[in-house]
């Protein structure tokens, strides 16, 4: 948890465990947008999620995606929803370990994350997914895994880490 301490007007950032965040992680199945009706692309963005996105992105946080989604459907998605997927940097994305054959959990997809996001050290970053067995697979890397219930909890979560 990320604590804030005023001494003399300036603020202190304690930590535990994790360190300070530099990037949150989102899924996008049952996080950023519904369940899909049929292929990847056939979800609707959950707009209490995307604005806590919003958010975060006003405040100058980096964040990317991690999920299973194929490229393709990710491409789709994004195009067709341009306003809520341009927050995130591409660059520092993961969809579909981009043809790597391998998916979350497992620790292939979470190297090759932390591989595409060197400036920052795994317990800079905290990920939001709906899957428990995600969050072990991260947490195994020294991600700040979380799991994702709804965008209140979310919210709780990212202000007790000095986010929001």
């Amino acid at each position: 948890m990320l604590k804030k301490i005023t001494l003399l007007g300036m603020i202190i950032s304690a930590t535990s465990a994790f360190g300070v965040i530099k990037v949150v992680a989102w899924d996008i199945h049952q996080v950023l947008c519904t369940k899909p009706t049929g292929l990847g692309y056939q979800c609707i963005p959950k707009e209490d999620t995307f604005a806590l996105v919003k958010e975060l992105h006003e405040k100058g946080v980096k964040q990317v995606i991690l999920s299973n989604i194929s490229s393709r459907s990710f491409s789709i998605l994004s195009n067709n929803y341009p306003n809520h997927f341009n927050y995130f940097d591409s660059n520092g994305s993961l969809a579909n370990a981009h043809f790597m054959f391998t998916r979350k959990p497992h620790g292939k997809y979470y190297s090759q994350f932390l591989k595409r996001n060197t400036a920052i050290a795994p317990n800079e970053c905290i990920f939001f997914d709906d899957k428990p067995e995600n969050i072990k697979g991260a947490r195994a890397f020294g991600i700040d895994g979380q799991i994702f219930r709804n965008a209140k909890q979310a919210r709780i979560i990212l202000q007790r880490k000095g986010l929001l």
